[in-house]
């Protein structure tokens, strides 16, 4: 009961999740094409707001006093308050939801925007034992190296967190986002670092689209049918490999049924589809964090 309870909570963030990935996208595409390798002081007609003095952060449930006045400042639309207030939560160390969402203005306001300390921020959240956000912040970090902000261009290291998002250790709570980014991004082999013979990017990008197809993407669902009906046109030798690595982790099924299993709304169900799909993962990517 304890891990439906979560799944309930979990569900609710995802959805909040998936509110701003328009405004992110949006945000990577700026990056993209005229976005600095270093955060520049943002330039606005509008002067910052006040931000209010705030007591010491105290331990509030599983979160902390800090991150509910940020919560707060949020809902009055103060992005400054609400960041100084996330900046404390995180700087308390109670829990690292604080540091979550001071690296998501950091990145996402323009105003106060400055990818070197989202960064900061999202490594801490990436790296932490938090099933619920760690997804989420990893793919922020993937988009970081894969753009080149704050930092040189990375794919190798761009791959690394958005695989993390998308088939993270542990429990297999995910980003879909971070698959689809994930599944768009597959570096060359040169790039990744590994030999071209034992490098397979079309599996690689129809396991992550599988993937981020149990998120309740119905986008990816069809792009995962779609490679693996090309690669099936063009007598693909990942095929192969797939089914191998299929039976290795006794997959129930077979590998060209992941986006029909990937559906499934029974909780367990999915769970053990994404654990299958995990250790396929670590298989064809020779996956090592």
């Amino acid at each position: 009961m304890k891990a439906r309870g979560y799944l309930c909570t979990h569900r609710n963030w995802e959805n909040g999740m998936r509110s701003i990935w328009v405004a992110l996208v949006m945000v990577m595409g700026v990056a993209v094409v005229s976005g600095p390798a270093v955060a520049q002081p943002a330039k606005s007609g509008k002067a910052l707001k006040a931000v209010p003095p705030l007591s010491p952060c105290t331990k509030d449930a599983n979160v902390d006093s800090c991150w509910r006045a940020g919560v707060k400042a949020e809902k009055g639309e103060n992005a400054e308050a609400a960041l100084a207030a996330y900046d404390a939560s995180c700087a308390a160390g109670f829990q690292v939801g604080g540091c979550y969402e001071a690296g998501k203005i950091y990145f996402l306001n323009a105003k106060l925007r400055d990818y070197g300390k989202s960064k900061q921020k999202m490594e801490r959240v990436c790296e932490s034992t938090d099933v619920g956000i760690a997804p989420y912040a990893c793919k922020y970090l993937g988009i970081i190296y894969q753009n080149g902000l704050s930092v040189a261009p990375r794919p190798d290291r761009a791959f690394s967190y958005f695989a993390k998002a998308c088939f993270p250790r542990g429990e297999p709570f995910i980003d879909g986002n971070g698959c689809e980014l994930l599944g768009n991004n597959v570096p060359d082999a040169d790039a990744a670092g590994v030999p071209e013979e034992d490098w397979r990017p079309d599996y690689i990008a129809y396991l992550a689209f599988a993937m981020g197809c149990s998120d309740n993407m119905p986008a990816q669902c069809n792009r995962a049918q779609a490679i693996h009906q090309r690669a099936v046109k063009q007598s693909a030798n990942w095929l192969e490999r797939c089914a191998e690595d299929a039976k290795t982790v006794q997959f129930r099924a077979r590998c060209e049924d992941m986006p029909r299993l990937a559906s499934v709304k029974e909780y367990d169900a999915r769970q053990s589809f994404r654990l299958s799909v995990v250790r396929m993962f670590r298989l064809a990517a020779d996956y090592v964090e």
